[in-house]
């Protein structure tokens, strides 16, 4: 099963690259982080664990319309792909890892990264489509 939500601001054509990107601006202070971390609070951190394995769908459609600012973009000079990243359990804190609910089918998009000089590949995606990246210098760990 795949999630069928989009990226509506157009910045990437895959939403689960996008959520990607905002895993990698968690640690930093972005134009979007005291909402998010509202958001957090009101729905992530209230959420009745094991009691409904569905995602939290006024996380998953903030993240649809967010608009990444060009400050916060220029912050990721690095993206872990991983299915223990903290952005998926955002969405589905019950989500177990074991489907493909997540998995990342294009990377288009990734120039606007400008910073970006790395890349941990451990799951998500298949690494194929990491090629344009490593074509252009961007190293992949």
């Amino acid at each position: 099963m795949r999630n069928e939500y989009k990226d509506k601001t157009g910045l990437f054509e895959d939403y689960n690259f996008k959520l990607a990107v905002i895993d990698a601006l968690l640690d930093k202070k972005t134009s979007f982080s005291d909402e998010l971390e509202t958001l957090k609070k009101k729905y992530c951190d209230t959420f009745e664990i094991y009691e409904d394995e569905s995602p939290i769908e006024e996380i998953a459609e903030y993240f649809e319309i967010l608009k990444i600012e060009d400050n916060d973009l220029n912050q990721v000079t690095e993206i872990c792909f991983d299915g223990g990243n903290e952005i998926y359990f955002y969405i589905c804190p019950d989500w177990d890892g074991e489907d493909d609910y997540f998995e990342i089918n294009s990377i288009e998009g990734y120039k606007k990264l400008k910073k970006l000089k790395a890349v941990t590949y451990i799951s998500m995606l298949d690494e194929d489509i990491l090629e344009p990246m490593k074509d252009e210098g961007i190293e992949v760990l």
